[in-house]
Order: structure tokens, then sequence, then C-alpha cells
């Protein structure tokens, strides 16, 4: 009796020993270690994947920028020139509207001053001083013309040459002129948009023999002649800004700027 009770309690504590050490190998099991180290972890590197590598746009849903809105619009040039600023509305039939204390068009030149035959740099601004977005229409044709034109103190235009243009060289002929479109530029609240251009102190002669591969919107073409007398010139910058109502000096469409001319 006694060998016997004691063969069953040597077999039982083998079975204990055997049950707590399995249990004390999964738990000291790297692969087990690393498996429960993997799946929190991957929890969390998940959640700051997401975060780091969120859509800071807003994503597929987020609003597409207006390309033809802005607050300091450098060169209102490249905005009229996008398609998407195209408009369907035909420059003539654009209604003319007041907006008498919302814009503001300036231009002004640098040096004021400058020698016959010299170049001046221009700057043309339009200013909105309105606290509403203010949308202006441009003519394309089919790019938007800024050009200018100079006058002396008795008012009589001095870049012009003298008589009509001759006649085209033999055996050219200019295509019809370009379809005339509209575009738009809106200015942000108290914003501005600008376009540079240069001008330069010469008198000009009819050059016929640019006439072939000048568009014909652009005009019959001309060259410099010499540089202009001295004197104090008013230069006059033609935008092609449409749909405003203005006076008769077309003090928005087409800002005036003085000018000398020395020796």
């Amino acid at each position: 009796m006694h060998r016997l009770t004691f063969l069953g309690s040597l077999a039982l504590a083998v079975v204990v020993a055997g049950a707590c050490g399995g249990k004390k190998k999964d738990a000291d099991d790297p692969s087990k270690a690393n498996d429960k180290s993997s799946e929190t972890d991957g929890g969390g590197g998940g959640g700051d994947t997401s975060a780091g590598g969120g859509d800071t746009d807003g994503g597929a849903d987020a609003p597409k920028k207006d390309e033809c809105v802005g607050f300091d619009i450098g060169n209102i040039e490249d905005v009229l020139l996008k398609s998407s600023c195209e408009e369907t509305a035909k420059p003539d039939a654009m209604q003319n509207v007041d907006l008498k204390g919302k814009l503001e068009v300036v231009a002004s030149a640098v040096p004021t001053k400058i020698g016959a035959g010299g170049k001046a740099d221009l700057l043309v601004t339009f200013m909105n001083k309105s606290k509403e977005p203010l949308t202006l229409h441009f003519r394309i044709d089919p790019t938007p013309r800024f050009e200018t034109e100079t006058y002396d103190k008795k008012g009589k235009r001095v870049d012009m040459p003298a008589g009509n243009p001759p006649p085209p060289p033999k055996g050219v002929t200019q295509p019809p002129p370009s379809e005339s479109k509209a575009a738009k530029v809106t200015i942000a609240p108290n914003g501005s948009a600008k376009m540079r251009l240069s001008w330069e102190a010469v008198k000009m002669k009819w050059a016929p023999e640019k006439v072939k591969g000048t568009p014909p919107e652009r005009g019959y073409p001309r060259v410099p002649n010499g540089g202009l007398p001295k004197g104090k010139y008013t230069v006059k910058v033609v935008t092609p800004l449409v749909g405003v109502f203005e006076g008769v000096d077309h003090e928005m469409s087409a800002p005036k700027i003085e000018i000398e001319v020395g020796s």
C-alpha cells in the first residue's frame, strides 16, 4: 500500500511540474514576446502614419483654388491667359458698371526723366478700394494688349509716323484679325493687380518689311526712328479693360504718366 501511494504521488508531481514548466516557456519565448510587441506597436504605428501622412490640402474633397482670384497679383497678364479665366460673353457685350470709389487705376514710371531715345519702365496698378471682391473684365485677341500712346504738350500724338501706312509688300497678305474674347480677374478686398511694360522716348516710322508675321489686330508695324525732342510728354497706357463706366479721359482703362525727355 505504501509503495502504491508513493508511485501515485510521484506521478502527480511530474504532471504538475510539466504544466508549470510549459507556462514558463511561453512567457520566456522571444517569438511570443515579439508577436505581442508587434501587435501593440502595429496599432500605434498605424495611427502615427495616418496622422503624419494626412492630406493637408483637405484631400480630394477640398475645393479647387480659383486661378482667377488673387490679393497681390504681380502679373495680370498671366491670369488673363489662363483658359479657366476666359468668359463666354463677348467684350463688346459687357455692360458698363460704375466702379467709382471701388476701382482705382494708376500708372507710374521709373525714371520720370530720361534722355532722347531712353527707356522707362512703366507699371499699371489696378486697386480694389472696396471691402468686397472686385471682378474686372479684359479683352483678349488672342492675348491681352497693353499699349502706349505718346502726346506732346499740345496734345499731338508723336509716336505715330506721318501720313497713312504704305501698302504691304507685294505678295504679302495678312490673315483676318483674331476673334475678340473676354477674360476676367477678381481682386480680393483691398488687393491689387499689376502690369509691367516699357516705353521708349523715340519717334516711329512705318515698317512694311514687318507686315508679314505681325498679327493684324496689332495694327501696321512701326519701328523706332530717332529720339524724341527735348520736352515734357504725356504717356497714356491703353489697357484692354472693358465693362467699366468712365469719362472721356478714360481714367480707368487708359491711365496717364508725365515723363520729361532731356537732351
